[in-house]
């Protein structure tokens, strides 16, 4: 039996967690899973039928920090000690759009390399990743005002005067989505290139949406990158980015459940959702699923 382990980052709304964990409850899966310890995830209660969960001892996760690619590379290390067809990295706050029957039967035999790439924000790339970003990972950083404009300030400087913390490597640097589904080669690939990544990537800014893109369009795996096109969307997820809530993607809700069914046809997974400001859509979405994989419902 081909078997997939999802990766999964989490740092608050439990009960949500709990139903993501019950969608990805299945024979065939292993979940890892990494939470902030800043966070209020009730480890001790998470309880699973089908799947193994192996939970990883929480450290404070940042947003914007190395600590994003810390968590990510610590669940592949751990994973990869299996063997599984498929790593997924997902959030807390994301859903699967579709049954893991359909999941499986898509990838059963699947050498593609499923990631995010935006070649529009190729710049981007490269200014989060050459220059020192300062008090990235201070606990006050993004609620205080002046250490981000003293951050935006020393970016300045540094562009300026031509200083530049990371080499950028001979095919450059990329962006695109953190999120993924990669082979258990390229999963190697990433882990044999740890040191690589820590050193070009730890003082950036939210790199974890450039270490991955940036590692396989410098490599032998970038022949087996994810086109997207008309049927899939390039890393089998659904963010919706158009509708932006200042830098993060839009928040589902109940009256997105068509918009989202359609979407379970170019999609596996999708972000984000909040149970605190809409939880009906995400009751509807579980009912969806476990109905279409003849649970019955009660």
């Amino acid at each position: 039996m081909k078997r997939h382990a999802y990766l999964v980052m989490a740092h608050e709304n439990h009960d949500q967690l709990c139903r993501l964990l019950s969608l990805l409850d299945d024979e065939r899966n292993d979940i890892y899973l990494q939470t902030d310890s800043k966070g209020d995830i009730l480890l001790w209660e998470l309880r699973l039928t089908k799947s193994k969960l192996q939970i990883l001892k929480p450290f404070p996760i940042f947003w914007g920090g190395y600590s994003v690619i810390k968590g990510v590379l610590e669940l592949l290390r751990e994973a990869t000690k299996g063997e599984y067809i498929y790593y997924h990295l997902l959030t807390g706050v994301d859903l699967p759009l579709v049954s893991q029957d359909i999941i499986h039967e898509y990838l059963e035999n699947s050498e593609i390399e499923y990631i995010n790439i935006e070649p529009k924000y190729k710049n981007e790339a490269f200014e989060k990743a050459t220059y020192y970003h300062f008090f990235v990972e201070f606990s006050s950083y993004r609620k205080n005002k002046f250490l981000r404009a003293m951050r935006y300030a020393l970016v300045k400087f540094q562009k300026i005067f031509g200083i530049h913390f990371s080499k950028e490597p001979a095919g450059g640097f990329h962006h695109g989505s953190a999120y993924f589904s990669i082979s258990h080669s390229f999963a190697l690939y990433v882990l044999n290139k740890e040191e690589w990544i820590e050193k070009t990537f730890r003082h950036g800014l939210t790199c974890d949406e450039v270490f991955m893109q940036t590692l396989i369009l410098n490599s032998p795996f970038k022949e087996r990158l994810s086109l997207g096109g008309k049927n899939m969307t390039t890393n089998l997820r659904y963010i919706d980015w158009k509708r932006r809530e200042k830098n993060s993607p839009y928040t589902f809700n109940s009256d997105d459940f068509n918009e989202l069914t359609k979407a379970g046809e170019i999609a596996f997974f999708a972000r984000k959702f909040n149970m605190n400001r809409d939880d009906k859509i995400i009751n509807l979405l579980v009912k969806k699923i476990k109905k279409s994989e003849g649970v019955k419902i009660l």
